[in-house]
């Protein structure tokens, strides 16, 4: 290996001189995500860029797509990808364009090489949305024996997951017999060395939307569990602190007490993103390219929907965009007299029932927001009048439902 040339236009730049190494110069621009170069070395990095399925990575490529991160905070939210290189060369100060020249062997990534294959898959694809940016970091004049320790220190801040450490005190214990004996409790990641595609805080999040514990149904209620789409730590932890209270006496845990609904409200999530454009086609609309739909890209394949055994589809609805709209179902959630526990109103078919009835009105309220200018899907996961609007519409669907029953009733009534 030799030295390699590679290009970056920068948006912004610095550079500043070491204070202890007077050789050592440190640059730190901002780099648009789909014009970060592909190609430059890892040999210097302590992790090789591979395991890409991770949730941690999926996570990380998911925020960059847009899809669960508001467009333009990647660089907010990323901590970057630090270059050691041999030389910086301003080629043409006004457009931003940098020469580096990088030594294969002993310089390139040091830190941040999944973050720079993750990009580089995101362009091959062409999902890098023209907001994003990168952070990149170059330090020229390292001499080689400091090579080792700035990989070594640069790769130690990754902290282990809670949820690993809640899988180890068996706080996912019960979570994990309930679904046992579904075909898809092999796909759930319950640490965060597991690769599968979903993850226990999808199922945390579920049972979030429908906590009538925590948000009880009210015809103006005034909040709604928006943490379980906007901050995934919220209910991770309230889960957690509600199982060490109650581990003793499960039966008291307001989780365990919706365990009863959770494998109908994951079937329920996935409906709904199968079903939206779907819906959305067949009352005249078109839905060409949404950004709050997903389309199944070649090397990814078409998309599964396990919880509810529908069939693979090229298209399904983001996550942002879906999660008010299972929200709102909370409307149709009880507590049964008897056990303590949730159940749905009517039972599981009248909630399904339900979504293919009123469903074409929330599908379009959804796509009323994209009209609006609201087109980022974690936009529209976070907008709050969003929840509370298509939470009220279901409300008024329960209380015309409950109206009809009582005029149905009321001639037998006479009658005796």
């Amino acid at each position: 290996m030799g030295k390699a040339v590679h290009r970056i236009r920068a948006h912004e730049m610095r550079r500043t001189s070491h204070p202890v190494f007077p050789s050592i110069d440190k640059y730190w621009l901002t780099v648009a995500a789909k014009e970060f170069p592909v190609g430059i070395s890892t040999s210097a990095n302590a992790r090789d860029p591979i395991g890409l399925n991770r949730r941690v990575y999926k996570d990380v490529r998911s925020s960059l797509d847009g899809e669960t991160a508001t467009l333009g905070t990647f660089d907010l939210m990323n901590k970057g990808i630090t270059i050691l290189a041999r030389s910086v060369k301003m080629l043409d100060k006004e457009k931003g364009l940098l020469e580096i020249v990088i030594d294969d062997a002993e310089g390139g990534i040091v830190d941040g090489a999944h973050t720079a294959k993750i990009i580089e898959e995101a362009n091959q694809e062409k999902t890098t949305p023209d907001e994003q940016y990168v952070e990149v970091y170059i330090r020229t004049g390292v001499t080689s024996e400091l090579v080792s320790d700035i990989a070594r220190g640069l790769n130690t801040g990754i902290q282990v997951a809670p949820q690993s450490i809640y899988n180890i005190a068996g706080v996912f214990d019960w979570l994990k017999e309930e679904i046992a004996g579904e075909d898809y409790a092999t796909e759930i990641s319950w640490k965060e060395s597991d690769d599968e595609e979903y993850d226990v805080r999808d199922l945390i999040a579920v049972l979030e939307v429908f906590n009538i514990f925590d948000f009880p149904n009210e015809v103006n209620a005034g909040k709604h569990p928006i943490s379980a789409y906007e901050k995934w730590s919220v209910p991770l932890t309230k889960f957690a602190t509600d199982y060490e209270e109650n581990k003793d006496e499960l039966p008291k845990s307001k989780y365990y007490r919706l365990r009863p609904i959770l494998k109908n409200g994951l079937a329920l999530y996935d409906r709904i993103r199968h079903d939206f454009r779907g819906m959305h086609n067949d009352e005249g609309g078109r839905s060409g390219k949404m950004n709050i739909v997903e389309e199944a890209s070649t090397r990814r394949g078409a998309f599964d929907f396990p919880f509810a055994k529908l069939p693979a589809g090229q298209y399904r609805l983001t996550k942002g965009a879906a999660f008010p709209i299972v929200a709102a179902f909370r409307t149709y959630v009880e507590v049964n007299p008897k056990t303590g526990e949730a159940r749905w109103r009517g039972g599981f078919e009248r909630v399904l029932e339900v979504w293919r009835d009123i469903g074409p009105v929330l599908v379009d309220e959804t796509f009323q927001l994209t009209k609006e200018g609201i087109r980022n899907p974690d936009q529209i996961g976070k907008n709050r009048k969003h929840w509370a609007n298509l939470y009220m519409r279901l409300q008024v669907k329960l209380l015309q439902e409950q109206l009809q029953e009582q005029q149905e009733r009321a001639p037998m009534r006479r009658r005796r």
